[in-house]
């Protein structure tokens, strides 16, 4: 399955991840999107329903930083566009901030809820903190693994309410 990255080099270049995914061969650099864009900001939730379209065009992650891209930004970006489900990032940059995923932990954990565990594990296992990223989501990325969209919005709205602490209504 083809990874395509939309590089803006807003980041430090030594701990870009989707510039050590371009070096290693795993992604491909574009300046256009490929199948399924991952968009923090777009309603739509990666699910299994998608996993045909990453199959046969593949997924392009947006590597701009967090800190650099406000809304505007991202709306570019809309079309075919999906978010991830709650998560907790495991890189030292962001670690256990919520949503703030690097460029290989979103291609990852989107290989993760589309059944392609071992293509995720292989991804993380680039750098010495992808297990932490697993660790730290293995119950909400097992629970997301091969749903469908209704079925992960479900889940995420339960793992919100218990966070916010007014339990699953």
């Amino acid at each position: 399955m083809k990874i395509y990255v939309l590089e803006f080099n807003q980041d430090d270049p030594s701990k870009n991840t989707a510039k050590k995914m371009i070096r290693k061969g795993l992604a491909v650099k574009t300046r256009r999107v490929y199948g399924i864009i991952l968009n923090p900001l777009v309603d739509r939730v990666l699910s299994i329903k998608d996993k045909p379209v990453i199959e046969k065009f593949g997924i392009t992650v947006i590597d701009s930083s967090w800190n650099q891209s406000d809304e505007s930004f991202f709306q570019r970006y809309t079309r075919s566009g999906r978010r991830l489900p709650f998560l907790l990032a495991g890189n030292p940059v962001n670690y256990a901030k919520p949503f703030k995923l690097s460029s290989i932990e979103a291609v990852a954990a989107s290989f993760y809820i589309i059944g392609e565990v071992e293509i995720a594990k292989s991804l993380l296992s680039l750098f010495k903190w992808g297990d932490t990223f697993l660790t730290l989501n293995k119950e909400l990325l097992n629970s997301y693994v091969e749903k469908n969209e209704e079925e992960i919005k479900e889940i995420e709205k339960e793992v919100m309410n218990k966070i916010i602490g007014k339990g699953p209504q």
